[in-house]
C-alpha cells in the first residue's frame, strides 16, 4: 500500500504540472533546452514508477489467474474474463511484489540470475538519474542566476516584485519538475532496497553499490532543490 501511495502521490503531481502549464501558455518566456529535457527526464520518471509498476503486476495477474481457470475449465472465454480480473487485480499489487514476481517467473528463482537482472535494472535507472542530475543542475545554475537579476531589477524600481514573481514562474515549475524526479528516484531505491531484503544465496555487493549510488544522487538532488527554493524564499518570489 505504501508503493501506491507513492505512485498516487506522484501522478498527482505530474497532473498538477501538466495543468500549470495549460493555465500559463503564451505567458512566460519560452522554456531553454534544458528546461525541455528537464520536464522529458520528470515525465519519464513518473510513467516508469506509475505505470511500469502496474503492468508488470497485471502481466503476472493475467498470467496466474488465466492459468488456474485454463487448469480448472479450459473454456477461452472463462480464460480470458480470469486474465481480465487477474490483470486488474495484479495492477493494484504492483510495486516490488510485481517485480519480484516478475523476476522469479523469468529466471525460473534462480536467485544469482535474478540477482544479475535487478543489479542490471538498477544500473540503467542510476544511468538515467545521473542524466537528470546534471539537467538539474545546469538548470538550477541558470534559475539562481534569473532570481538574482529578477532581484536587482526589483532593486532599481525597473519592475514590480508582482512582476517579478510573474516572471519566476517557469522556475517555480522547475523545481515541482525537480520534485518529480526526486520522488520518482525514491521510489526506485526503496524497490531496490526491499528487493535485495528478499534475495538469498546469492552475492548482492554490485547490487548495494548501484543502491549506493542512487543515495547519493537522490543526495545531489536534494541539495540542488533546496538551494533553489532558498533563493526563491529570499527573493520573495516562492
Amino acid at each position: 500500500m505504501a508503493s501506491l501511495r507513492k505512485r498516487g502521490g506522484i501522478l498527482c503531481l505530474a497532473a498538477a504540472l501538466a495543468l500549470a502549464g495549460c493555465e500559463t501558455v503564451g505567458d512566460r518566456p519560452m522554456l531553454t533546452k534544458d528546461e525541455q529535457l528537464l520536464r522529458t527526464q520528470s515525465d519519464t520518471f513518473v510513467v516508469e514508477n506509475t505505470a511500469g509498476g502496474a503492468a508488470v503486476g497485471a502481466a503476472i495477474g493475467c498470467l496466474l489467474i488465466g492459468v488456474l481457470v485454463a487448469t480448472s475449465r479450459g473454456n477461452s472465454g472463462d480464460i480470458a474474463k480470469g486474465c481480465a480480473a487477474g490483470a486488474v487485480g495484479g495492477a493494484v499489487v504492483g510495486g516490488v511484489d510485481g517485480y519480484m514476481k516478475a523476476k522469479q517467473a523469468q529466471y525460473k528463482s534462480n536467485q544469482i540470475a535474478i540477482t544479475e537482472s535487478i543489479v542490471a535494472d538498477a544500473r540503467a535507472d542510476n544511468a538515467r538519474l545521473s542524466e537528470a542530475v546534471e539537467t538539474t543542475k545546469r538548470v538550477i545554475d541558470q534559475d539562481r542566476q534569473k532570481l538574482a537579476n529578477l532581484a536587482a531589477r526589483v532593486d532599481a524600481k525597473q519592475i514590480t516584485v508582482a512582476q517579478a514573481r510573474a516572471e519566476a514562474g517557469v522556475i517555480r515549475d522547475n523545481t515541482k519538475q525537480v520534485e518529480t524526479i526526486l520522488a520518482g528516484a525514491k521510489e526506485k531505491r526503496d524497490t531496490y532496497v526491499e528487493a535485495r531484503s528478499s534475495i538469498s544465496g546469492a552475492n548482492t555487493v554490485a547490487l548495494d553499490g548501484e543502491i549506493t549510488r542512487l543515495n547519493k544522487e537522490i543526495a545531489v538532488l536534494e541539495t540542488q532543490l533546496s538551494s533553489v527554493n532558498t533563493s526563491l524564499r529570499v527573493a520573495g518570489l516562492g
